[in-house]
């Protein structure tokens, strides 16, 4: 007789965990047709890409894009809003046509450069430092 399999853990199975889904991508420039003509380089093959015009309210432009999170295949946004891909795996900064940052939003808003310029500016005064999680409603 032969062991049992070991059954698969849910960790293991669901590719909505962190560790196995696959990675949200962005692109932040000032104008969006300049993040979306970075994002064909950049992210070429990453999958389908996903324009996300600057939103009065980033909360719900970050929710939008949550819901458009599929566990099958990478989420792609090229946008011009900084505060609206803050739960992005990996977001690559453009200014001038050139990517000048890239990273974890996290790490990008600990470094005082263009990607937390552009957030705080997009908060306005809800903006009290970097990596500080702010109401922007």
């Amino acid at each position: 007789m032969s062991p049992p399999e070991s059954p698969a853990t849910d960790a293991d199975s669901d590719a909505t965990t962190p560790a196995n889904r696959p990675p949200f991508l962005a692109v932040v420039a000032p104008r969006i047709s300049e993040a979306a003509a970075l994002a064909g380089p950049l992210l070429h093959g990453a999958g389908p890409l996903v324009r996300a015009p600057h939103s009065s309210a980033p909360s719900q432009l970050r929710a939008t894009l949550a819901a458009m999170r599929r566990p099958d295949a990478p989420l792609v946004v090229a946008t011009d809003s900084a505060a609206a891909v803050r739960d992005a795996d990996r977001v690559h900064v453009a200014d001038g046509g050139v990517v000048v940052e890239s990273g974890a939003p996290s790490d990008l808003l600990a470094v005082h450069g263009v990607y937390a310029r552009c957030y705080g500016a997009e908060l306005g005064a809800n903006f009290a430092g970097p990596g500080k999680d702010v109401d922007d409603e």
